[in-house]
């Protein structure tokens, strides 16, 4: 008989610490809702697995492992069956400042904790539908032959999106076998929604978990019941809230835009949910492996052309020039001293032959996300991204390829420059790859 339990942890941050998401330094002076690690145990009484959520933008492989191990302490769940991913929320707090990571590795543990101590007879049931209307490839080819990231909304100049989507809303939910529901766990992937504009510029110092938070609450109240909703952000490296090339009007309320898109996710999810079949008996599976992955190290005309940025020769015209200036410019010397590569988590998590949950370690292009479901034996896959650690964005080969044909000087993709790109171009097909081959030996036909 399957047992689950679940609690939500908060991991506000002290105001005064920073926040990360956007290129200017901003010192959290606010809280307009609170952060949480939503958490979920799953019990088949041979094996539990925990799956753990939190409202950040990224946490580095060296707090979670240590959240790892306090929670095989604890609970005895072995690292290999937990999982413990972000929203991106980029109204977080920095994880390094103000000894915010110690706190975080030991609410993350009691997330977990909590869950495991409310472990009661369940039912699990899984179902998915499709919602593309909040979601647009930020990436577009424009006129002039080249990449752009976040090109202006209506510029004339755009001629198409350079990649996909994933309009799927993956909806799993326990509840006890008298109907009263433990948890549901929504994945979709999608980029921040990000603050709606205002005229004070205070605003852009909140703590926020986003429209990750807003989708929580939303279903709770379509629900009509109190339980823990947890969103799992998927695939969504090159994936945003806005489509460049659709008319766009602007919400006037704070967080407005986040507020809609967790309507319509929240609806689907519900849509989803009133159509499962449940049932209690199924046998749990984890692996993980640790992959090692070449770092990416600069070529000379980009170390050059970084040298003037950051000595003022020359003013940032896009994104991908202030990647250089923000990011890689203020660290070249220290960049080309890092270790040659990066050893880091590829997770796969198995809920009978039902349904697998994979965990991707950065910003993980979409493509890759599609290619698991594609390619995996699993009729339901939820795949997460910036799970168990945080490595930059991980784009395709493709994004790569097709990036090449834009200037250093003219444009490019903001995800593909080196700095928030962290490793070779090979990485994510590495990831996926290691995935697949987990999931193939936990498929049970």
């Amino acid at each position: 008989m399957l047992k689950s339990g679940a609690s939500v942890v908060s991991v506000t941050p002290p105001l005064g610490i920073r926040v990360i998401g956007y290129f200017e330094p901003r010192i959290a002076k606010d809280v307009y809702d609170d952060l949480f690690a939503r958490a979920l145990v799953l019990d088949d009484g041979e094996m539990k697995l925990a799956i753990v959520v939190s409202d950040l933008v990224g946490v580095e492989r060296v707090y979670l492992d240590k959240a790892k191990h306090l929670i095989n302490e604890r609970c005895g769940i072995p690292p290999s069956n937990v999982i413990i991913s972000c929203t991106h929320t980029h109204t977080g707090p920095e994880i390094d400042d103000r000894n915010y990571g110690d706190i975080l590795v030991q609410k993350i543990a009691d997330s977990v904790q909590l869950a495991n101590n409310r472990l009661t007879e369940a039912e699990l049931g899984v179902e998915r539908e499709e919602e593309s209307k909040p979601i647009a490839n930020r990436l577009f080819w424009m006129k002039d032959g080249t990449i752009r990231t976040h090109p202006r909304p209506g510029d004339p100049g755009i001629v198409k999106p350079a990649g996909p989507i994933d309009p799927e809303v993956g909806v799993l939910a326990v509840r006890e076998p008298n109907g009263k529901t433990i948890s549901v766990l929504v994945n979709y992937a999608m980029h921040y929604a990000g603050l709606s504009p205002t005229e004070k510029m205070e605003d852009m110092y909140t703590i926020s978990a986003d429209w990750a938070g807003a989708v929580c609450n939303a279903i709770q109240r379509l629900r009509g019941e109190t339980f823990v909703a947890i969103l799992a952000n998927g695939t969504c490296g090159d994936v945003f809230s806005l489509d460049a090339m659709k008319p766009h009007k602007r919400p006037t309320k704070f967080f407005g835009h986040a507020e809609r898109i967790a309507a319509v996710v929240s609806a689907k999810a519900l849509w989803a949910w009133n159509q499962m079949e449940f049932t209690s008996s199924l046998k749990l599976a984890a692996a993980m492996e640790e992959v090692t992955i070449p770092r990416r190290m600069p070529t000379d005309k980009e170390m050059e052309f970084a040298k003037k940025l950051m000595s003022g020769e020359m003013n940032p015209t896009n994104m991908r020039h202030n990647a250089w200036e923000h990011f890689f410019g203020p660290e070249m010397e220290e960049w080309i001293r890092r270790p040659t590569e990066v050893k880091t988590w590829v997770q796969a998590l198995a809920i009978g032959n039902l349904a697998a949950i994979v965990g991707l370690p950065g910003e993980i292009f979409v493509e890759h996300g599609l290619r698991i479901k594609r390619e995996s034996p699993f009729k339901y896959n939820f795949v997460f991204e910036l799970a168990n650690d945080s490595l930059g964005y991980v784009p395709t080969v493709k994004a790569f390829e097709d990036d090449a044909l834009s200037p250093l000087e003219v444009s490019g993709s903001y995800e593909t420059t080196i700095g928030p790109n962290q490793l070779v171009r090979e990485a994510g097909d590495m990831m996926v790859d290691s995935a697949l081959k987990m999931l193939n030996v936990m498929y049970k036909p």
